[in-house]
């Protein structure tokens, strides 16, 4: 009973300083103090800061933007490079600097 009671307390304790939501292949996080964090799969935040190529699940970004799919030339706006992207089958990307 005491493992019990132990147990409940501690899992009281951290759902009342954190909540959890799970949706769409994220998981948000809301502290205690209202800053909310959120991990996701298979794609890239909108508030990422990166700078470079990526690719993730047949999906191309390039300084932090979504390139379309099929688009052969693209240029970072961050890192001012031009890249060459050749889309293959399945998935299966190339990408290369100019």
């Amino acid at each position: 009973m005491k493992l019990l009671l132990l147990f409940w307390l501690l899992t009281g304790s951290v759902m009342a300083q954190t909540s959890v939501n799970v949706s769409g292949g994220e998981v948000k996080l809301r502290n205690q103090d209202g800053s909310v964090v959120v991990v996701g799969s298979g794609r890239v935040a909108a508030d990422v800061d990166m700078t470079g190529v990526a690719v993730i699940n047949g999906e191309v970004y390039i300084d932090g933007d979504k390139v379309p799919t099929g688009r052969t030339s693209y240029k970072g706006r961050k890192s001012g490079k031009t890249y060459r992207i050749q889309w293959g089958k399945d998935g299966n990307v190339s990408v290369a600097e100019n």
